[in-house]
């Protein structure tokens, strides 16, 4: 489920981290990252390690030797990739014998290979890539040895030992002491600034736009989100982490964790009455004999009512389920009052002492003011315990619409959402909570009776995010 959103979401972590450790300004933490000292097996001598211990001169000659010779690396592989482009372009207008080729089984003949060609050209442009971010890393250590230029180093402390006769490092010692590595490697921190957000959640509003995500939902995304990211300094190897983390935090606040409809039931006075509503075609009729099926394994009676009395073959569709799970099922003719099926349904299972009733209703248009003044009737009738509003999860847009139309006019309690094993975007998960503020009860993942999974907003956090 939702893989495509899932691909989309990691690919935006990655080219996020990248833009922020391009543009954003780094700072200090002021914590003290210690070199670890190795203790086993060090037999060198006082004078070795002393040489061994390089003055801050040489650092910082070492260092800017370093950043010459990534910017000449820079150069080469610029060049390196010039010419590759320049080998693209040769190799579909003029084929020479030094391009990478394939044969062409519906021209019989060699053809420039342009997808390896690419490839190659994709590959240096990372490797071009990567040394830009080295000059970077260097340029910045190279500020931090200026900052601590003219600060003493201290000596390399050393102790007699008597079995050896000599004078050898003191461990114990250089393990307590900060040197010069320690200095100049205090934890760096990228601080986001509005500025850098705005790009980067530029990206992110496109991805979830595409999967399914209403512009409303997309704006509180963004509002949690820059509140959680601006201004907030972020350990350099935590970035792809901390902005993950920071957006399941911000889905967190968005979605609504449901109750398990079975402890709301198992605490309710019975009959427990549970009305279902939607459009047509969206698998209401479907869910309503999972959640049979689901009630009846987890020790409950149940009675069906046939409350569509519009559809064709409704009662029939129905009525084949109540036979296929062994549950009584109340119905009427077709053209009856709904309203009257469902109050029927509630005499008898007050009469036989059954736990609960499902109320099936005629799929209705949202837009259509008559049939929801009629659903707002056998609301009143009936007086249900639950109303459970059905959509599709592939839907999208036009599920919040449906779900916000049908919330004002009769109030939902939850959702549940048919054909989510079938969505690659889960768009629509994020969209309906956020416009309802209802939380979803289930998803329908199969056409099985046992294909009924409760919504768990962690389970569904995780797995988008990872």
């Amino acid at each position: 489920m939702f893989g495509k959103l899932k691909d989309k979401l990691k690919g935006w972590f990655v080219s996020s981290k990248e833009k922020i450790e391009e543009d954003a300004e780094v700072v200090e933490t002021g914590e003290v990252e210690t070199e670890e000292v190795e203790t086993e097996g060090v037999e060198r001598d006082t004078d070795n390690l002393k040489q061994d211990k390089k003055s801050e001169s040489q650092e910082e000659s070492e260092l800017k030797e370093s950043v010459e010779d990534t910017k000449k690396e820079i150069r080469e592989k610029e060049a390196e990739l010039e010419k590759v482009d320049e080998m693209i372009r040769k190799a579909r207008d003029e084929p020479s014998e030094h391009v990478p080729k394939r044969f062409d089984t519906a021209k019989r003949g060699y053809e420039p290979d342009l997808e390896k060609i690419q490839e190659e050209a994709e590959g240096i442009k990372k490797e071009v890539e990567e040394a830009r971010k080295k000059e970077k890393d260097i340029k910045e250590f190279e500020k931090e040895i200026e900052k601590v230029k003219g600060e003493d180093i201290p000596e390399v402390p050393v102790k007699f030992e008597v079995g050896k006769q000599k004078f050898d490092p003191d461990l114990e010692e250089i393990k307590s002491k900060t040197g010069l590595f320690s200095k100049v490697r205090a934890r760096f921190a990228y601080k986001i600034s509005e500025e850098e957000f705005n790009e980067i959640f530029e990206d992110l509003e496109m991805l979830l736009l595409e999967n399914n995500v209403a512009l409303e939902a997309v704006e509180e995304i963004r509002k949690i989100l820059e509140k959680r990211l601006v201004g907030k300094e972020i350990k350099r190897d935590k970035l792809e982490e901390e902005i993950k983390n920071e957006l399941k935090n911000t889905l967190n606040e968005i979605l609504i964790e449901p109750d398990n409809p079975l402890d709301i039931i198992k605490i309710s006075e019975k009959p427990f009455k549970i009305l279902f509503f939607g459009i047509n075609g969206t698998g209401k009729t479907t869910s309503i004999a999972k959640v049979a099926s689901f009630l009846k394994k987890a020790g409950f009676s149940v009675v069906l009512a046939a409350g569509d009395t519009f559809r064709a073959a409704s009662i029939e569709q129905i009525s084949e389920h109540a036979d296929m799970l062994g549950v009584k099922l109340i119905k009427q003719d077709y053209g009856t009052d709904p309203a009257a099926v469902g109050f029927d349904a509630v005499k008898y299972a007050e009469k036989h002492k059954i736990d609960v009733v499902l109320i099936d209703t005629a799929g209705r248009m949202h837009t259509k003011a008559n049939l929801m003044s009629e659903m707002d009737k056998i609301v009143r009738v009936v007086k249900p315990n639950l109303k459970i509003f059905v959509a599709e999860s592939i839907a999208g847009n036009d599920a919040v619409e449906q779900a916000k139309t049908f919330h004002e006019e009769i109030g939902m309690d939850g959702m549940i959402l048919t054909k989510a094993d079938i969505d690659d975007k889960g768009g629509t998960v994020i969209s309906v909570s956020h416009a309802t503020r209802k939380p979803i009860f289930y998803l329908g993942v199969g056409q099985k009776y046992d294909d009924l999974e409760l919504f768990n907003k962690q389970k569904f956090i995780d797995g988008l995010l990872g």
